[in-house]
């Protein structure tokens, strides 16, 4: 008997001992072994995190590469509303000219293409007018208007760049940024025209208090590539978040270029911008009946920039 109560004590404190056991790893999360399961222990393949991208220095145009990081701005204006940096750019001196008191306009339209690209097109033809467009990459986020870029060109319409993005921490956060969007933007037009583009507008025009570093070092970027930049002289405010009436465009359009013996108009094409599209008739019948001479930027366009000389002579 005295033996059998031993084997019995024993058998019980067994028991004990694994139901403790039982208890404690449930209350641990139900896994006994705090070290956390490999991939290779489960089948699972190791995958490495993203790396940081690189920044080349010096790429060519067209050559593979990894957006420069963005530096993020969150008191940078919507494309909505660049009326603040329109206004900064216009320039108040006379642009240079060779042909004496020949009174010229310029139109120029910013950001398209857009919904409305075409029938601008349609207006310019039905009066005869060539103008110049300096698009975004609108094209690349909306397939159906990747063959505007083309029509715009095949309509005798000059075609210059306005940036890729319009997004102003990715265009002036640094220089490697800028080269990255210009090259984008550049590619872009080739791809869809054939055309190498060599007139550019900034964003917001080179007066604009957005850049993180003077604006003469963008500029030598683009001088360094053989490109000409153009800021504008007739500013019509269609850009603003207000919206203005047609009337109203017309007005200030036709009143900016009574005061300049060649004008250069900033007008802008965008889908939120349906009262440009129905001023244009009354802003080129207007122009018309002046008799101004309106022609599309080309290599024989005097620069415009509301930059100082010593700057434009760099």
């Amino acid at each position: 008997m005295t033996a059998a109560c031993v084997v019995c004590a024993a058998v019980i404190l067994l028991l004990v001992i694994f139901a403790f056991s039982v208890f404690k790893t449930r209350e641990n999360g139900g896994s006994a072994s705090k070290d956390p399961v490999m991939p290779e222990q489960s089948g699972g393949e190791v995958t490495a995190g993203p790396e940081e991208p690189e920044i080349q220095e010096g790429t060519e145009a067209g050559g593979e590469e990894e957006e420069p990081e963005e530096i993020p701005d969150p008191n940078a204006p919507k494309i909505d509303d660049d009326s603040v940096q329109d206004i900064n750019s216009v320039v108040d001196t006379e642009m240079e000219s060779d042909e004496g008191d020949t009174k010229r306009v310029y139109l120029t339209f910013d950001d398209g293409p857009s919904v409305y690209t075409e029938e601008i097109l349609n207006i310019l033809n039905e009066y005869g007018v060539k103008a110049t467009f300096f698009v975004c990459g609108t094209g690349d986020s909306d397939e159906s208007l990747r063959p505007v870029y083309k029509k715009i060109v095949d309509n005798g319409n000059t075609i210059g760049m306005h940036s890729y993005s319009h997004v102003y921490s990715k265009v002036y956060g640094n220089l490697d940024l800028f080269q990255y969007d210009l090259d984008k933007i550049r590619n872009l037009i080739y791809n869809e025209t054939g055309v190498v583009p060599k007139y550019y507008r900034f964003p917001g025009g080179s007066g604009n208090t957005i850049a993180s570093l003077p604006m003469d070092q963008y500029i030598s970027v683009l001088y360094s590539q053989g490109m000409e930049y153009y800021d504008w002289n007739v500013y019509c405010g269609d850009s603003s978040g207000t919206r203005l009436s047609p009337s109203a465009i017309i007005k200030n359009t036709l009143e900016g270029v009574d005061k300049r013996r060649t004008a250069v108009v900033l007008l802008h094409d965008t889908g939120s911008r349906k009262n440009t599209v129905e001023a244009l008739p009354g802003i080129l019948k207007g122009l018309k009946e002046r008799g101004l001479d309106i022609r599309p930027i080309d290599d024989e366009t005097p620069p415009l920039h509301q930059v100082d000389e010593a700057m434009d002579n760099n």
